[in-house]
């Protein structure tokens, strides 16, 4: 769906909102605390069901209020027709109920909901992908093939149950049959769901590699000279799938592969307590010049290397698609100087569909003139037409 225009009620600070998106690029700029990332997360709410900052529902409900919404209008590009999205929070006591509309209609499945606007998302928390923990690099990718592949999500849903109930047992003192008969339930499930989970997170990285060392090649540019490089050469990045399991696995070998290293680990996970080997351990490694990413980037290169895996899932997305996702960039030129802001833009410009960003300063955005922009000041919960920094007015 092309993105048209939005009306939020008492969504976060915003008590009512009705904003118009520019073809390509919205631009949302104002102090930090006005409100610009609360427009995003309700851009992804009506794209993913989710919030990308709480898992709860409720904080998005304005204060003192109970029922919120956010309404979005567009046009669908395949059939030619205006469409409209809607989600309504309902705040009771105990929880938060969702509800989400199609064109006026329920729909009471998520699956059916989700891909009606596709959203691909980049926050400054992305940047603890490369210094954080492993969790945080799993999460990172299963996020992008959440948006990708439904059965993705079930299969995490379902894993996740199996290795809780499988460490349950562990966590038990008797013995005997009964946990011995438990376990390999648990492990031919864990295999066989930990399998496509780990075919596909690395199937991910091997389609993506080659976009996303182009995209860091134009986003980044040449860093100069260093004891490994002489002045000729470029950066190299890349990405790597880490799979904890020893040795190297086929992928139609690996629901075997697991099912024999967790029969093997069985002994030493009921010392531990918690099954030590499988995707929830596996990581995924960003290299920098041969160099771990995480320890060697700086801040301003290590957004830089996010960013490009943003613009290759984006590419991926649109070769998959007629319509390029929605992109929704949070405060995205903080760390880079003008000269690779400069550059990100310019991908932006040649290889992303539609557009929104948010920004404390309307200067770091340094789109060309031709570009098919709206600009919009964002201050006290109130959004105000702006014009574009670069074109000489006040």
């Amino acid at each position: 769906m092309d993105l048209e225009r939005a009306a939020l009620r008492n969504f976060r600070n915003f008590g009512q909102l009705d904003v118009e998106f520019g073809r390509r690029f919205t631009i949302l700029h104002g102090h930090n605390g006005a409100g610009k990332t609360n427009l995003l997360e309700a851009l992804y709410l009506v794209s993913t069901l989710r919030s990308f900052r709480s898992s709860e529902l409720g904080p998005l409900v304005r204060h003192g209020e109970s029922l919120a919404s956010v309404e979005l209008h567009g046009r669908d590009r395949e059939l030619d027709l205006p469409s409209e999205l809607t989600v309504r929070l309902e705040r009771g006591a105990a929880s938060t109920r969702r509800t989400a509309y199609a064109d006026g209609k329920a729909v009471r499945s998520g699956p059916a909901f989700y891909g009606r606007i596709r959203a691909v998302l980049f926050t400054p928390e992305d940047l603890a992908v490369l210094r954080g923990g492993p969790a945080a690099r799993r999460q990172f990718l299963d996020r992008v093939l959440f948006a990708r592949d439904r059965a993705h999500i079930a299969d995490i849903q379902t894993y996740e149950k199996l290795l809780r109930s499988r460490n349950h047992v562990l966590k038990r003192e008797e013995g005997g049959r009964s946990r011995t008969d438990l376990l390999d339930t648990y492990e031919v499930g864990l295999a066989d769901c930990g399998a496509r989970i780990w075919n596909r997170r690395e199937g991910l990285l091997e389609t993506i590699a080659g976009s996303f060392e182009d995209a860091f090649a134009r986003i980044h540019g040449h860093l100069g000279p260093s004891p490994r490089n002489d002045a000729a050469s470029p950066t190299q990045v890349g990405l790597r799938y880490q799979a904890k399991l020893e040795g190297t696995h086929a992928p139609h070998d690996r629901v075997a592969a697991l099912r024999t290293a967790l029969l093997a680990r069985r002994p030493e996970d009921l010392r531990r307590k918690t099954t030590t080997v499988g995707p929830h351990r596996d990581d995924m490694s960003v290299v920098f010049d041969g160099n771990n990413a995480g320890q060697f980037a700086s801040q301003g290169q290590s957004r830089a290397l996010v960013l490009a895996f943003k613009v290759a899932e984006l590419k991926l997305a649109a070769s998959e698609s007629p319509r390029p996702p929605l992109l929704l960039l949070d405060d995205v030129s903080s760390e880079l100087d003008p000269r690779r802001s400069a550059m990100l833009f310019e991908v932006l410009c040649t290889d992303v569909g539609q557009c929104v960003l948010t920004t404390t300063d309307a200067r770091y955005v340094t789109l060309p003139s031709t570009a098919d922009a709206c600009w919009w000041r964002v201050a006290e919960g109130r959004l105000d037409a702006a014009a574009s920094p670069h074109s000489g007015a006040s």
